[in-house]
């Protein structure tokens, strides 16, 4: 956390994109958003940031990560840095959806679910992401080999995600806790994948 604290251009480079994102969605609707399209448009937020923030875990990094591989298990390394980015995305999401709410309005009924579903969402995108990214950077694929890696389990966690968050915002809604249970379900899945296979890449 230290190391990563050090650099204050991506805090503040994800924090000028979620500005300025906001902000568009504020002139483009002025307000005159339904429940639906809210939804859909800050989980499209929060993919774009997600990808933004978890493309600077390796990329770039050889250097430190050769002093880094001497000094730490890589079980240890990729569960410290699964803990990091998850909570800095969800400090970051977080930031997004009081921005979000304060210029598109907020039509949340049941803040307490909405916020577990994006809890458990953005830890599994975080996780997803990190781990994609850090093959991709092995296998010298970039983003191409990034999203070939991460899309099946990327696309069911959204969806999942986007319905519970959709029945917070629906008055006595209350056939969520299957969703949830399955969004924790993928994010421990994800972090098994990321405890196992981590290894054999650091290895390489």
């Amino acid at each position: 956390m230290r190391h990563e604290l050090r650099s204050r251009r991506s805090w503040l480079a994800i924090l000028l994109y979620i500005a300025s994102t906001v902000y568009i969605t504020y002139l483009a609707f002025q307000h005159d958003l339904d429940p639906v399209t809210w939804n859909a448009l800050f989980w499209i937020l929060i993919i774009f940031i997600s990808m933004f923030a978890a493309s600077g875990s390796f990329a770039g990094r050889e250097g430190e990560m050769l002093y880094i591989y001497t000094l730490v298990s890589p079980r240890k390394f990729i569960m410290a840095r699964l803990l990091y980015n998850g909570i800095f995305m969800l400090l970051v999401s977080i930031a997004a959806y009081i921005g979000y709410s304060f210029f598109a309005g907020n039509p949340v009924g049941n803040i307490v679910l909405f916020m577990a579903s994006m809890l458990l969402a953005v830890w599994g995108i975080s996780s997803l992401l990190t781990m994609a990214f850090a093959i991709s950077g092995k296998g010298g694929g970039g983003f191409t080999l990034m999203a070939v890696i991460s899309f099946p389990l990327l696309v069911p966690l959204l969806i999942t995600a986007q319905h519970v968050s959709s029945i917070s915002m629906q008055a006595g809604g209350d056939n969520y806790v299957g969703s949830l249970a399955a969004l924790f379900a993928l994010d421990a899945i994800i972090a098994a994948l990321c405890y196992l296979l981590f290894p054999y890449l650091w290895r390489d």
